[in-house]
This record gives structure tokens, C-alpha cells and sequence, in this order.
């Protein structure tokens, strides 16, 4: 007997792991049914789990399933007709007894419900007694074609099967388990005024559901109007940090900040090379938005030599980037070709970070893999924008973390940035540049 599971209808950001963890563990087929989402949405999560294509079918936007050559289509209200050179299996609902006799011919199997009162829709009860069920299996109404959906839980399988259907499929009960959250580390310096640093990216990573961990490379005494005072900790702490957080708890992905001196940088590689995390997002804190130079031009070698290469991803800004390439940057352009250079010269994949270009237009430029992406924003007009770069690159390593490929990572994180922007620009938090409301709804 086949199990299905079919997806919640909304989003949320520890699905793919939650969803690749049922298919590794005894789930045969995905339905995904999101019905209000965008087909760009929808993508993301496809993309994230093309490894089991074979076993995926969606409810909606069904040219996916050809592009991605799924395994089926589910007919539906929304969607009624089978999409154009698809291939795969078709399935659809049933509420009836008629329909079942209407739709079982046509299609590959039909979900017949609810079979038992429904976990996940209050008040929604079962249709059939076990007696009717009992009748339409020995009719031959209810065969391997027909599967049971409503109410199915683990207890309730063998009676499934023992009814005579081809399959169950779940809901409520299937997603029910929370898996234990991806541990991400931040190496970083400490912001005393909460809105950057290690203190942003604790709240970027809890608000998109991981469990931040932390190695603390320099301690600042800072608010919105400055930075005060620098101490900057030693390199044996730094290591002793992160390999006490390594030996204990798994790190899935690891956000690295500003690293001060080329000792640092050393100890921070050594952590990199023995433990091997398998996402590494490095922002190269090298240059301010005005253009001057926060760390030595030694430890800038020492960064691209010694830490570019171990990264997964790295994020430098227009000023950043442009040190690295040896040349100004001023338009999308030449955001492109310098990402490519970049990506090429580390072998790494790159987000050059336009912010304000000389035209005014707001894009990120990723080159991923020789692919180049663009992400187009609009500017919010608020001075609240401390700890942008921070936030950017712990949600993007958390979105790693839980599954999401590198330019859908990217983009989700983007959005999550400009939710906190948004949900912060009227905030009064200090008298300066104020941060960002990293737990917006």
C-alpha cells in the first residue's frame, strides 16, 4: 500500500527538511497543494527537492511538472485539465461514490474522503461508515486505485489497508513531528546596541528558525549614533569558541562577519578545514559605505586566500567588491561581470550587494555555478537600516541550512530583509541609524 503525504497549504521555513525527512523515512509520494501561491514560490520549494522529482506531484501551477519532469498532476477545481506534453501521473479527488466510478477509469488513482473525521479540518467528518467501506471494497468500488484521505494517521493504516485501498494519504498527522532546528553559527563581533553583529544575526537566525550558535570575535561599545570602543578578542578564544560549539551540536551552516586581523582569519580557516560545514556564507566586513578601509590591506589577502575558497557563498558590498576586483563599479553591468570574475578567481559562488547605485536602482547580482541572478527591490525610505549586511547573510545561511538551494535562499532571505525594513522604518530606537525588526509577521 502506497503512503502519500500532502503538504500544509501554507509556507513555512522548515518544510524541505521536514519534507525530505518523511520521504527518507517511508513516504512514496509528495502531494504539494499550495493554493495560493505564486508559481515562483512554488518553485523555490520544487527546486529544493528535484532530487526526488520522481516522486513529487503537484496540485497547481502544473507547468513545474513539466519543467522538472515531476511524476504527477492532481486535478482539481483550480485545475482541471492535464497540461500540455505531461507525461506523468494524473490523480484527483473524490467525495462520492459516483465520482469514484466517474473519475477511477481516467486517471492513475482517485483520493476518496474523508474516510475518517479529518485531523486537520475541524468538524469536517468521515462520509462512510466502516460497513459502506466495507461494501464498496467487496463491490469492487474501492480497489488499488482508490486511496483513503481524511483522518489518516499511523494507527489507522492497517484499517486502511485491510478496507482494500491502493493508498492512504495524510495531512495533519504527517507534518505533526517538529525535527529538531539547524544549528547556525555566526563568527562575529559584538554590537552592544542590539542592531548588528553577533546580536543581528542571532535574531535573523531564531526568527527564521534555526538555533544560533556564536563565536564572538570582538567586543564593540556602540549605538545607533557610532562604535566608541573596540576590543578585539583573541585568535585562541575565537577557536575555542567555535570548536566547543563544533564537538557538541552538528553545525549545518556557518555565517562569518567581521574577522579583524589575519590571525583571525587563520583560526577561523582552521575551524572551517577541520569540521567542514557543509554551508559557509562569508561577509567580507572590508569597507565601509564611504569607502574607507575597516581592516588592513594583509588581512584582506589573508581573508581572500584563506577563507574566500572554503565559502559557499560570499557577500560583499559595491565598495567591497570593487576592492577585490581593482576597479569601480557603478552599474548592474559591471555588478555582472565583476561576480563572474569573483566567482571564477575563488571559486565561490558571489552576491555583490548593489544598494545605492550612480542610477539609483537597488540589485544584488548572485553568480552561482557561471548562472548570474538579479534581485530588484524597492528602497524604503527609513533611516532604521543598521545591521542590513548582517541580516542578509545569517538568513541566507539559515535558508541553506534548511534546504533551500543557494538563489532561492538568496531571494528569500532578500524579502525577509525588506519585511524587517518595512516593519522597522517608523521605529524609534535610538537617536541615529536605528536596526531592523528582524521578527516581523
Amino acid at each position: 500500500m502506497s503512503l502519500i503525504a500532502i503538504t500544509r497549504p501554507e509556507f513555512y521555513v522548515e518544510e524541505i527538511r521536514q519534507i525530505i525527512d518523511r520521504l527518507e523515512n517511508g513516504v512514496d509520494i509528495l502531494h504539494i497543494r499550495k493554493p495560493n501561491a505564486t508559481a515562483e514560490e512554488l518553485e523555490h520549494l520544487v527546486v529544493a527537492l528535484v532530487k526526488y522529482r520522481d516522486r513529487i506531484v503537484l496540485h497547481d501551477h502544473f507547468e513545474l511538472a513539466v519543467k522538472y519532469s515531476l511524476r504527477g498532476v492532481h486535478l482539481n477545481s483550480r485545475n482541471s485539465n492535464v497540461p500540455r506534453d505531461f507525461y506523468g501521473t494524473v490523480s484527483r479527488s473524490c467525495h462520492t461514490v459516483a465520482e469514484v466510478l466517474r473519475y477511477k477509469d481516467e486517471c492513475d488513482y482517485v483520493l476518496l474522503s474523508p474516510i475518517f473525521d479529518s485531523i486537520s479540518k475541524e468538524g469536517y467528518r468521515a462520509a462512510f461508515t466502516i460497513a459502506e467501506l466495507e461494501s464498496l471494497r467487496d463491490r469492487g468500488v474501492i480497489d488499488s486505485k482508490v486511496y483513503a484521505l481524511g483522518g489518516i494517521s499511523a494507527d489507522k493504516l492497517q484499517i486502511v489497508k485491510d478496507l482494500g485501498f491502493g493508498g492512504a494519504a495524510m495531512l495533519g498527522a504527517m507534518w505533526a513531528e517538529q525535527l529538531t532546528p539547524p544549528v547556525v553559527m555566526t563568527i562575529a563581533g559584538s554590537d552592544s546596541s542590539g542592531g548588528a553583529g553577533i546580536q543581528a544575526d542571532i535574531k535573523a537566525i531564531s526568527a527564521l528558525r534555526g538555533f544560533a550558535a556564536s563565536a564572538i570575535t570582538a567586543v564593540t561599545a556602540q549605538n545607533t549614533l557610532g562604535v566608541s570602543a573596540i576590543t578585539p578578542l583573541a585568535p585562541e578564544m575565537i577557536e575555542s569558541q567555535a570548536v566547543a560549539v563544533f564537538d557538541d551540536m552538528g553545525v549545518s551552516a556557518v555565517k562569518i562577519g567581521m574577522v579583524h586581523n589575519s590571525e583571525v582569519v587563520e583560526a577561523v580557516a582552521r575551524v572551517i578545514e577541520q569540521y567542514r560545514p557543509e554551508y559557509v556564507v562569508c561577509d567580507p566586513v572590508m569597507v565601509a559605505t564611504s569607502g574607507a578601509k575597516l581592516i588592513e590591506d594583509s588581512t584582506i589577502d589573508t581573508l581572500v586566500t584563506r577563507l574566500f575558497p572554503l565559502s559557499t557563498l560570499i557577500t560583499p558590498n559595491l565598495q567591497e567588491a570593487a576592492v577585490l576586483a581593482g576597479e569601480a563599479i557603478v552599474s548592474v553591468e559591471q555588478m555582472i561581470v565583476a561576480a563572474q570574475r569573483l566567482s571564477r578567481q575563488y571559486s565561490t559562488a558571489v552576491l555583490i550587494k548593489g544598494g545605492h547605485l550612480v542610477d539609483g536602482v537597488m540589485c544584488d547580482v548572485l553568480c552561482d555555478e557561471n548562472k548570474i541572478y538579479t534581485f530588484e527591490s524597492q528602497k524604503v525610505e527609513t533611516k532604521n537600516t543598521h545591521g542590513t549586511g548582517c541580516t542578509l547573510s545569517s538568513a541566507i545561511a539559515t535558508l541553506l541550512a534548511h534546504g533551500y538551494s543557494l538563489p532561492s535562499a538568496v531571494s528569500l532571505a532578500k524579502d525577509y530583509v525588506t519585511r524587517a525594513i518595512v516593519a522597522a522604518k517608523d521605529l524609534k530606537l535610538g537617536h541615529g541609524n536605528g536596526a531592523l525588526w528582524h521578527f516581523e509577521k
